[in-house]
């Protein structure tokens, strides 16, 4: 088998695999996870590396080497990427991994998109009524820009059960509950942390949600189990919101958009364009479009065939 078709093999389906991901940050990612294969290095490790060249590069961001923070920044995003497809190698994903998984990305996104914020804030910073803008607009971007992962992330999971049935990506809140009550005796103090920000994390996912697109919870409830005809329609109304979802909203798109504007020292355009460009599509299309479509995929569903 050739690399490129052992490549793809490894990924998960390419109908919600980022671009981004799949052309720059998961080929090197899938090197080192051959590499990796043969060695009694763990995916989890691989994971809490992702997390060290993440506070590495915010610590290169506070020190002002931003080259150096936009590599660290990259490696993080590519590590990212290796442990899930080291784990799919060793056909040895977990529920666990995948909310370590979660947890890395809830932290590394927090100190690079801090870092970035700094950055802009730190350079727009006089006259004071400067500086009061510049504060309001970047914690604007930073919580809407929370709101666009977020939700990637959820309508990928969604589109995923729907349409896969050998995918289930995410798990549901109450079953996260009663996971983290049954391994709580004796659970170490950082565990116990990680589980606080994956039910931050999770929590929040589940209100937005609901807030985002109301009828998405009665159309998995009502649909608990794969079938071929549902997993039809809900591709032909899902299907090219998907492509719009990974293509400009996933976190892969948002690390290395800050790797690029970090690095060369740009990031209050890439924050610009986040803020004015990504939401006016977030909110002015994506949001009424995806309402609509699982609106129409619940009632087409169910129907008589």
């Amino acid at each position: 088998m050739g690399f490129w078709d052992a490549y793809f093999r490894s990924l998960k389906p390419l109908e919600v695999e980022e671009p981004i991901d799949v052309w720059v940050h998961r080929p090197p990612a899938y090197v080192l996870a051959r590499l990796l294969l043969p060695t009694p290095v763990s995916p989890n490790a691989v994971t809490f590396g992702s997390i060290f060249a993440g506070f590495g590069a915010g610590g290169a961001i506070f020190s002002g080497h931003l080259p150096l923070a936009g590599a660290l920044i990259f490696c993080s995003a590519v590590l990212d990427c290796c442990d899930g497809q080291l784990a799919r190698l060793r056909k040895s994903s977990s529920v666990f991994g995948r909310m370590l998984d979660g947890v890395a990305d809830s932290v590394v996104s927090a100190v690079i998109v801090g870092g970035g914020a700094w950055l802009v804030v730190h350079k727009y910073h006089d006259p004071l009524w400067l500086l009061l803008v510049t504060l309001v607009l970047a914690l604007t971007t930073i919580v809407t820009g929370s709101f666009h992962t977020t939700m990637y992330d959820h309508f990928k999971n969604v589109f995923l059960r729907m349409t896969h049935p050998s995918y289930r990506e995410g798990e549901d809140l109450s079953v996260a509950e009663a996971r983290f009550k049954a391994h709580r005796p004796g659970m170490s103090l950082p565990m116990r942390f990680a589980w606080v920000i994956y039910f931050i994390f999770m929590r929040g996912q589940v209100d937005y949600a609901e807030k985002f697109d109301p009828t998405t919870e009665r159309l998995l409830s009502e649909n608990p189990e794969f079938n071929q005809r549902s997993a039809d329609i809900y591709r032909k109304h899902a299907g090219g919101l998907m492509r719009l979802w990974r293509s400009l909203f996933g976190f892969g798109s948002l690390v290395f958009g800050l790797a690029v504007s970090i690095g060369f020292d740009v990031t209050e355009y890439y924050l610009l364009f986040r803020l004015v460009v990504l939401n006016a599509v977030f909110y002015g299309y994506l949001r009424p479009m995806q309402r609509k479509a699982t609106q129409r995929a619940l009632a087409e569903i169910s129907s008589p065939a």
